[in-house]
C-alpha cells in the first residue's frame, strides 16, 4: 500500500515538473491603437458609435431593461428614436452603462451551480484517496 502511494507520488511530481518550464514560457502580446473605424468581415467600415448603438439594442433585449423602461412609460423603439438624436459621446456613455447589466440575470443559479460543482470534486477527490 505505502509502495502504490510512493509510486503515485513520483508519477505526480514528474508530471507537474514537466508541465511548469512550458507554463513560464510566453509570447509576447502584440497591440496597437486602432482609429475609431473598424473593418469587417465583408470589408465595409464600422464605426465605434455603430458598435455602441448595438450594445445598447443588445442590452435592450434584457428581460431587466424591458420592465425598467415599462416603469417608466417608454419602448424600445422610442428609446431606439432617441439614440439618434444623442452625441457619439452621450451614445457611448449609454453603451459603457449597459455593460454593466448582468446578462443572465441574477437569480443565483450560477452560485447554487458552483457549488454543487466544487462539492462534488471534493467528494470525488476524496473517494480516489481513501481508493488509493
Amino acid at each position: 500500500m505505502l509502495y502504490n502511494r510512493n509510486i503515485t507520488v513520483l508519477i505526480t511530481v514528474v508530471v507537474l515538473s514537466a508541465f511548469i518550464p512550458v507554463s513560464i514560457i510566453s509570447n509576447c502580446a502584440n497591440a496597437a491603437f486602432r482609429d475609431s473605424n473598424y473593418i469587417t468581415d465583408s470589408g465595409g467600415m464600422v464605426s465605434a458609435r455603430d458598435i455602441d448603438e448595438i450594445k445598447v439594442r443588445r442590452s435592450l433585449e434584457n428581460k431587466l431593461v424591458a420592465e425598467k423602461l415599462m416603469g417608466h412609460g417608454m419602448t424600445k423603439v422610442q428609446v431606439i428614436e432617441k439614440m439618434k438624436r444623442m452625441s457619439d459621446e452621450e451614445v457611448h456613455q449609454l453603451a459603457s452603462l449597459s455593460d454593466r447589466i448582468p446578462s443572465g440575470g441574477d437569480s443565483g443559479v450560477g452560485l447554487v451551480i458552483a457549488v454543487l460543482v466544487i462539492v462534488a470534486l471534493v467528494l470525488l477527490i476524496l473517494y480516489l484517496y481513501k481508493r488509493v
